[in-house]
C-alpha cells in the first residue's frame, strides 16, 4: 500500500534528460522526488541513483501514485494518453496537480486529469539540455512560458521560481508559434553553426570554435537586441559574385553541403529583401534556388 504522499513530494514520469535535470532542481529546492517512471529500465536506474529516495517504478501509475506534483516529461504526442491513463486509474485528482514541460502543447493534454480533478499546467524552460546534464543551475535565470487556469496559475508561477526559474504566461493559442520561434533560435542556429563547423574543418582551419565562438556569440546578440537590421554578409549587400563563389567551392569540394547553404541563405534573404535593390534580389533568388541551374 503506497502511504499518501506530502505536500512537497513529487514523482516524474519520463527520465529523459530534461526529466532527470527536473529531478535534480526539485531536490536542491526542497521537494521530494519519490519516483520515477516511465522510459527504459536504466534511465529510471540513472535517475533513482542521482536523486536519493526516488523509486523506479515499472508502473507510471504506481510512480504518479506516489507525488502529490506530477510531472510529465515524456514525448510530446504521449501527454495526452498518459493523462488519461492516470486519471482513469485513479492516479490523479482531488489535491494532486500534473505539471507537463512540453513546449508545443497546452492544456488540452492534461484535460482528463482536470476532469478528475486535479489541478494542471504546463510549464516549459526556454533552454536546451545537453545530453548527461544534472546540475540544477543550468535553469537558473531561466525563462518559462506557463499555461495554467487562474486557480493553478499561483502554484505553477511558485514552481518555476522553486526551479529557478522566471514565470511568463502564455496563451495555449500561441504555444505552437513559441515552440516553433525556440526550436529555429536553438536547434536551427545550432544546425548552421554545426555546418560552418564543418566548412572551416574542410579549408584547413584546426580549431573551427576560436574562429566561430566569437563571431556567433556577437552575432546572435546582435539580433536578439536589433532584428533584422543586425544582419551582414554577402547576401545582406547583394553581393551575388561572392555568393557564386561560396556555391562554387562547395560544389566542387563539399558537394553534399551545398542545398544547406541554400536554404540557409534564402532564409536570409527573405529577412533582409526589403533592403535589396530589386534585380539583386532576383540574382541571388535564382542562384540560391536548388531546384534550377546555377546562373552564369
Amino acid at each position: 500500500m503506497v502511504s499518501p504522499p506530502g505536500e512537497r513530494d513529487a514523482a516524474i514520469l519520463g527520465p529523459g534528460r530534461l526529466g532527470t535535470l527536473l529531478a535534480a532542481a526539485l531536490t536542491r529546492s526542497g521537494w521530494r522526488v519519490r519516483a520515477v517512471g516511465g522510459g527504459q529500465p536504466e534511465a529510471r536506474a540513472r535517475l533513482a541513483q542521482l536523486v536519493a529516495g526516488a523509486r523506479p517504478c515499472d508502473d507510471v501509475v504506481e510512480a504518479a501514485r506516489r507525488g502529490r506534483l506530477v510531472v510529465l516529461a515524456v514525448p510530446d504526442d504521449a501527454l495526452e494518453p498518459l493523462a488519461r491513463e492516470l486519471a482513469l486509474a485513479g492516479a490523479v485528482g482531488e489535491g494532486r496537480r500534473v505539471v507537463h514541460v512540453a513546449g508545443s502543447r497546452g492544456l488540452e493534454v492534461l484535460s482528463a486529469a482536470a476532469r478528475a480533478g486535479a489541478g494542471t499546467a504546463g510549464c516549459h524552460p526556454a533552454m536546451t539540455v545537453p545530453a548527461g546534464s544534472t546540475d540544477p543551475d543550468l535553469l537558473l535565470g531561466v525563462a518559462w512560458a506557463v499555461s495554467a487556469r487562474s486557480a493553478d496559475r499561483g502554484w505553477a508561477h511558485a514552481l518555476v521560481t522553486d526551479l529557478g526559474g522566471e514565470p511568463t504566461d502564455l496563451r495555449d493559442d500561441v504555444r505552437g508559434l513559441y515552440h516553433a520561434g525556440l526550436a529555429v533560435g536553438s536547434n536551427t542556429v545550432g544546425a548552421a553553426v554545426v555546418l560552418a563547423r564543418r566548412l572551416l574543418l574542410a579549408a584547413g582551419i584546426e580549431d573551427p570554435a576560436a574562429f566561430l565562438g566569437p563571431l556567433v556569440r556577437a552575432s546572435a546578440a546582435n539580433a536578439l537586441e536589433h532584428g533584422a537590421a543586425a544582419l551582414t554578409g554577402p547576401v545582406v549587400r547583394g553581393d551575388v559574385g561572392t555568393v557564386r563563389t561560396h556555391l562554387d567551392a562547395l560544389e566542387r569540394d563539399l558537394p553534399e553541403l551545398a542545398d544547406a547553404y541554400r536554404s540557409l541563405s534564402q532564409v536570409l534573404l527573405t529577412q533582409v529583401a526589403p533592403g535589396l535593390p530589386a534585380d539583386q534580389h532576383a540574382l541571388l533568388a535564382a542562384l540560391l534556388s536548388p531546384s534550377v541551374d546555377t546562373p552564369s
